[in-house]
């Protein structure tokens, strides 16, 4: 199982396996919510996700146009959040404690990208979401 949690430690989460590769989204919401150039994320199956601790914790932020963020309400750690349209997690794989065996495969809305980022040419790079 590779293991997760926030900054200060409250909240924990284990995956057992990982559905996708990692992806980053250059929308300028998950820019706004990660404070920087963009979320690198992948995504689980909900069989294969857990809360291990301090899940009752988590707080959660939602904007007018449905865009939502999950965070621990006393380090702000964006935290991840369940899909239910497509049954999965969504995974910030910056909260991993470990290496998770998967790499970075695509760039998402790359149309909204930060004008100052440069992308490597070597990552899948799609105008908006997955395969666009």
């Amino acid at each position: 199982m590779t293991e997760g949690g926030c900054l200060c430690g409250a909240v924990r989460f284990g995956v057992e396996a990982f559905n996708s590769a990692i992806f980053k989204c250059h929308c300028s919401k998950c820019r706004k919510a990660f404070g920087g150039a963009s979320s690198a994320a992948a995504l689980v199956r909900e069989d294969d996700f857990s809360w291990l601790q301090g899940d009752e914790r988590v707080r959660e932020f939602q904007c007018e146009s449905g865009f939502k963020r999950r965070f621990c309400p006393d380090c702000g750690s964006i935290l991840p959040q369940y899909l239910p349209d497509y049954t999965l997690h969504w995974i910030p794989v910056g909260l991993l404690d470990s290496d998770p065996g998967v790499r970075l495969k695509q760039h998402i809305h790359v149309s909204s990208k930060a004008a100052w980022e440069v992308l490597d040419a070597d990552t899948q790079q799609y105008r908006e979401g997955f395969g666009s």
